[in-house]
């Protein structure tokens, strides 16, 4: 089997990952791909369809709903609890030497786009450097075997595609150990691949006995393929788009007024401009008036885009929805998002999982405590800040004794009032150090 041969789900699943990319990219992605987002109708000459192409409207529903789940997930940074050790690397621990967080956001907006993202922790071939987390796109990994060992089933091999001339091959060699394996390919011209380097990582001179790779879905850290969170939004989006170029051409075609002259005409005498400053003369007998439309065809078309943009919203564009005219309060505001916070809370807890067995294989690697390794990303994703006569009262019940300073803290901190990622100790040192 040739290196770069897909999975059969990688292979099923690329046209939805190629239409939600250009979804989320907009306009300018949808439209290059012509005739596979938007069909050209037919008797339509190439001239009249690159109008009726350039016309159609895109409503950046995708992109935008993507940019708001993800930054509801990081309107508070991820906490990560780690060794001092390690966690003097995440300023730098991705494979391109930017910071965790970073990294966190690009896992978590893969997961919402594509439902799927891998973590490789790495480690310099040539030298014993620092590990990094490496990011893989849904595209890029190609193929994957698992295997029961030990009594349980574990990935044996994988196939990942570092660019167009590269792969690189991961696996579990008869004797169980790890091994990377870089594929080049021969030349331009040639389709066939072959093994440029070979190599064993190791830790503490013992080679490896596990395929460092975490799996990140939108709801499990399994190397099975998930249906993308935002497919079915992308699909109302591109409805939306095509009922928008069929709109645009019949406000083109009806829109502009057409005047009609009835009676026996000369070719002599027949109008040849039009205008304020034109005089027809026409024969006697001859009538005159303009065509213009007034059919409900296009109300309707209108109408089936409202209606799309309606369904949008209850697929998951709340930034779309038109503002209320009456002010709402922030209870109806949490009932009103409860099923789509739901699913968010799932995925960011997937996510969260899956960065925390990534680094706990550094960790691992670095002979650390895996088990002190844990990332929790935010699951609060409406704001809840509490207003002046709240925490007054909450202040005037600690005083009063009818609750304890801890508990005065938490409702503080889920109120957001206190910074995030303060703890109630940091706290009390820097109450103590104010009082001192």
């Amino acid at each position: 089997m040739p290196i770069t041969d897909p999975h059969p789900e990688h292979l099923a699943a690329s046209p939805i990952w190629a239409r939600m990319r250009d979804c989320a990219a907009g306009e300018d992605a949808v439209k290059a791909r012509r005739l596979e987002y938007l069909p050209r109708p037919g008797g339509q000459s190439e001239r009249a369809y690159r109008a009726y192409l350039a016309r159609a409207v895109w409503y950046g529903a995708t992109e935008r709903t993507l940019n708001g789940l993800a930054g509801a997930i990081f309107r508070h940074p991820p906490v990560v609890e780690a060794p001092d050790a390690l966690a003097r690397q995440l300023d730098s621990i991705a494979a391109d030497g930017g910071p965790f967080e970073g990294l966190a956001q690009s896992v978590t907006r893969e997961a919402l786009l594509t439902g799927r993202a891998g973590l490789l922790a790495d480690r310099p071939a040539e030298a014993e450097g620092d590990p990094y987390l490496a990011l893989y796109p849904a595209e890029s990994i190609l193929n994957w075997e698992s295997a029961p060992l030990a009594g349980r089933q574990r990935l044996t091999r994988l196939v990942l595609r570092e660019d167009i001339e590269c792969c690189r091959e991961l696996l579990l060699d008869a004797t169980g150990q790890y091994r990377v394996r870089l594929w080049r390919r021969k030349s331009r011209q040639a389709g066939a691949y072959e093994i440029a380097q070979e190599h064993r990582p190791t830790r503490a001179g013992q080679p490896l006995d596990a395929i460092p790779f975490t799996f990140v879905g939108a709801r499990s850290l399994s190397p099975a393929v998930e249906k993308p969170p935002l497919a079915d939004l992308a699909g109302m989006n591109l409805a939306h788009y095509r009922n928008s170029a069929d709109y645009e051409q019949s406000l083109f075609l009806t829109g502009q007024p057409t005047p009609w002259i009835a009676g026996r005409l000369e070719a002599r005498e027949r109008p040849t401009s039009i205008g304020s400053g034109t005089i027809w003369h026409l024969p006697e007998g001859c009538s005159v008036g303009m065509l213009e439309f007034t059919g409900a065809g296009l109300e309707a078309l209108r109408q089936a885009m409202l209606d799309k943009e309606a369904r949008m919203v209850q697929l998951g564009a709340r930034l779309l929805e038109a503002p209320k005219r009456a002010a709402e309060t922030a209870e109806a505001v949490r009932l009103r998002g409860e099923a789509e916070a739901s699913s968010l809370s799932i995925l960011a807890e997937t996510v969260g999982r899956g960065l925390t067995q990534a680094l706990r294989r550094l960790a691992w690697w670095q002979g650390l405590e895996p088990e002190s390794v844990t990332v929790r990303l935010n699951r609060d994703f409406i704001e809840a800040r509490l207003t002046a006569p709240d925490i007054l009262a909450l202040v005037e019940s600690w005083q009063k004794g009818a609750i304890s300073r801890r508990t005065l803290y938490d409702n503080l901190r889920d109120g957001e009032v206190l910074p995030p990622g303060r703890d109630f100790a940091e706290e009390e040192s820097l109450i103590a150090a104010e009082t001192a």
